[in-house]
């Protein structure tokens, strides 16, 4: 545990990163846990953030510091919610570039990290997926060093008492499965709608069409299709987004 004492966890409120803060904080370690908040997580993300603090974290003295869009530590870019940024350049997230996640969520918590003297930050990767590991000396993976795959973290989490969280990650993100993107419809209406804004806005200010399935479908079609004969997306092409850990 002594490697890990001076380091920092980029918790981003998911199944890998509560369990890896939970596996954690049973061997002892009590650092800080730092989430960088996009403005667009999920409903039950930002209700589970408040549960874990609650339920888990603060018994043991601990808390989530969470870097709001526009802090000190964002950019000029990121000084709105993702969303209104979106709306604002006229652009959607793009898988093959994930700027979104850089402006959001990496350098936020690197600028917090500097801020405050941490050279390590501990990463909710899992051992299921190697690929996603960074050689880089400023990053560790607790999980994939303690060769702990998904379902066991699903049980880490389990055994402390605690709901699964949900799977974490922006409402309009690209990377999303077409069954997570049915669900939106039918639980969310709302902000299935605020993302087929942010296709339409994108496509009139481009000139061109512009989609979050990287298919080239839009979320209007799948809602007209009613998702027929959709199982899901084939991502299998990209890497997981970064922030949904």
């Amino acid at each position: 545990m002594n490697e890990y004492a001076d380091a920092m966890i980029s918790f981003g409120a998911g199944v890998n990163s509560v369990a890896m803060t939970i596996m954690l904080v049973e061997q002892g370690w009590r650092g800080p846990v730092v989430m960088a908040d996009p403005g667009a997580e999920h409903p039950e993300t930002y209700c589970y953030v408040k549960y874990f603090e609650r339920e888990y974290l603060k018994p043991r003295g601990m808390e989530i510091t969470c870097l709001l869009p526009g802090s000190e530590y964002h950019s000029n870019k990121a000084s709105t919610s993702l969303e209104d940024y979106c709306l604002r350049a006229g652009v959607v997230p793009f898988l093959a570039m994930r700027w979104c996640s850089v402006w959001w969520k990496r350098d936020p918590i690197g600028r917090w990290a500097k801020d405050h003297d941490i050279d390590i930050q501990l990463l909710g990767i899992s051992a299921s997926e190697p690929r996603r590991v960074r050689d880089d000396s400023a990053l560790k993976y607790p999980l994939v060093e303690a060769s702990v795959n998904r379902p066991e973290c699903r049980r880490v989490i389990q055994r402390a008492g605690l709901e699964v969280p949900h799977k974490s990650g922006c409402w309009f993100c690209p990377g999303q499965r077409i069954a997570e993107w049915q669900r939106l419809y039918h639980d969310y209406p709302v902000l299935y709608d605020r993302a087929i804004a942010l296709e339409d806005n994108a496509s009139k200010i481009r000139g061109r069409r512009v989609t979050l399935d990287p298919r080239d479908v839009s979320l209007r079609e799948h809602r007209e299709r009613r998702w027929q004969g959709q199982a899901q997306m084939d991502l299998s092409q990209w890497l997981p987004c970064a922030c949904r850990l």
